[in-house]
């Protein structure tokens, strides 16, 4: 896997966080058209590029740890400091907090606050659901077509199933409950794995070249606006909507092909789009997590101003990346404490290289042009 093929990757996800941050916006009020066109394929996209490179070989334990560490971490400690800063700064009471964090910890969309969050436990459960049935079912396959008619049955079995559990009633110590979605949505991790896996099997079948051909951009792009045109099925992973089994499958296939053909040329093309992407990608976190409230802070104020809606929900979108990019900027990138806390590493300090420590031919030339000084 060349440093080339992981960079359109890493673009792909600025891209990705970018339609995330975009479809929060309320977009749909100014273009009902352009919000079914993102969520027919953004979160399924997320899903493909975080299995992307899955490692069905790592050790089990070691699999957790990691994921602990990188996706359920991040969604702790933002919990706790988002009823810290209540506590502190609003008229919040402690019992109105101790209450909103145990809800939060059943960890799906309808019982956190920052909605946006359910991503990040959904996606720890998704990585574990995986890594088990790679291991029982896909690992003893070596048929690319049987392992693609595996994947095919678990989505049916996953759009067919999906709104059993949203909502479903218990009863427990004599109280009746109505519960929306299985904890860390693990009533949603069929349909999670199937987009997951769907990443690893593209990865190993695709070749370096595929992404990178026009013909794949304009194919999958076509495609993908003729059917949000002439089908209007609704895709929302948070509220169990996909309402078409072949339709919506489609169309976020074709989503992500599109996403990763785009992602090529831009990393083929353009140096400096290219470049602000990655960085976008690098950043996605920190933009999934701080992204809504930005977003719900400015678009009114905005829009008081100027009375212009589509102006203010574009400018607090473009706002939003913004902030949440110097956030990282200042508070995260080369703060190790903090990037631990969220499940991140610092980058290395990248190495001065002095005349003395280049090949002795390569100093010799140096030496030979501009003398010894």
């Amino acid at each position: 896997m060349s440093n080339e093929r992981v960079e359109s990757i890493d673009i792909a996800k600025g891209i990705g966080i970018l339609l995330v941050a975009l479809a929060h916006a309320d977009v749909s009020l100014f273009s009902p058209y352009l919000h079914r066109l993102i969520y027919a394929f953004h979160m399924p996209l997320f899903f493909f590029l975080s299995g992307y490179f899955f490692n069905p070989q790592t050790p089990f334990w070691t699999m957790v740890k990691k994921r602990f560490n990188t996706v359920l971490k991040p969604y702790l400690v933002t919990i706790l400091l988002i009823y810290i800063a209540s506590l502190s700064f609003t008229d919040m009471r402690f019992a109105t907090v101790f209450g909103r964090i145990i809800k939060s910890l059943y960890a799906t969309g309808y019982y956190i606050d920052w909605v946006q969050l359910w991503f990040l436990p959904s996606l720890f459960v998704t990585s574990l659901f995986a890594y088990i049935f790679y291991r029982l079912v896909l690992i003893r396959i070596n048929n690319r077509y049987i392992r693609c008619l595996i994947l095919l049955i678990l989505q049916v079995v996953a759009i067919y199933s999906l709104g059993i559990f949203y909502p479903f009633s218990i009863s427990l110590l004599g109280k009746h409950y109505e519960l929306y979605g299985l904890p860390f949505s693990l009533d949603l991790v069929l349909l999670s794995g199937f987009f997951y896996i769907l990443g690893n099997e593209i990865r190993l079948a695709s070749s370096e070249k595929g992404f990178g051909n026009l013909w794949v951009l304009f194919a999958t792009g076509s495609l993908l606006i003729v059917l949000t045109l002439l089908f209007t099925f609704r895709v929302d992973f948070n509220t169990r909507l996909f309402e078409s089994f072949p339709i919506n499958t489609l169309e976020a296939i074709l989503g992500i092909l599109f996403t990763l053909a785009v992602s090529k040329q831009i990393d083929l093309r353009t140096t400096r789009l290219a470049a602000a992407l990655k960085y976008i990608g690098q950043a996605s976190l920190f933009i999934l997590i701080f992204h809504v409230p930005i977003q719900e802070y400015w678009a009114p104020k905005i829009f008081f101003v100027t009375e212009q809606q589509t102006f203010s929900i574009l400018s607090a979108f473009v706002i939003s990346i913004l902030i949440c990019l110097g956030i990282y900027r200042m508070f995260f990138e080369q703060n190790p404490i903090a990037l631990f806390w969220f499940g991140r590493k610092s980058s290395p300090p990248v190495k001065q290289e002095s005349i003395s420590e280049l090949p002795r031919n390569i100093e010799e030339e140096i030496v030979q042009k501009y003398g010894e000084h």
